[in-house]
């Protein structure tokens, strides 16, 4: 019987630690302490929080001498780096997501416009195209016109042509 006692107990237990395990996060927010002089026995002049811009002027040893808001004073430098904080940098990555997303908000409203401005475009095409090949057939019917009344023409001269040498039989009809 303590044999199966102990065959629930034991999976009992290790789930129920688990179940109790809470996520959480380490920060890396904090504050260094500014110092008259190198080391930690003098007097602390001011505390800088986590990603501040110093210039460092000087080091020595374990400490870096650092001048800030027109202050000087020094630091651990273990507490200093080189590369940009990554908070510094995930803001300034934010804001150049903003400024592309308001570009792209920008480019999808111009892309309408310019769709709606070839719609209209393809439309007045359409009634150009229409128009010009409705004042094409115009000339064709003006040029027929014209041949119509110069074959009239050319039939009048003939016809008065034919009468004056035929003798000056003339009908009651004359020109």
């Amino acid at each position: 019987m303590k044999r199966y006692f102990f065959i629930i107990l034991i999976p009992l237990t290790l789930f129920s630690s688990t179940s109790q395990a809470k996520t959480m996060y380490i920060t890396d927010s904090f504050k260094i302490m500014v110092r008259r002089y190198p080391g930690e026995e003098y007097k602390i002049l001011a505390q800088l929080p986590s990603n501040e811009k110093v210039d460092v002027s000087e080091i020595k040893e374990a400490w870096a001498k650092i001048s800030f808001n027109d202050k000087t004073g020094w630091v651990l430098k273990r507490f200093l780096t080189e590369e940009t904080p990554k908070q510094i940098q995930i803001a300034e990555l934010e804001g150049k997501v903003k400024d592309q997303t308001e570009k792209i908000d920008d480019l999808g409203k111009e892309n309408i416009s310019l769709k709606q401005k070839n719609a209209e475009m393809g439309d007045r095409v359409n009634q150009l195209s229409l128009e010009n090949q409705r004042l094409k057939g115009k000339p064709y019917g003006v040029m027929m016109l014209l041949s119509g009344g110069g074959i009239f023409f050319i039939g009048c001269i003939i016809t008065l042509i034919i009468q004056r040498f035929r003798g000056g039989r003339r009908s009651k009809l004359s020109f």
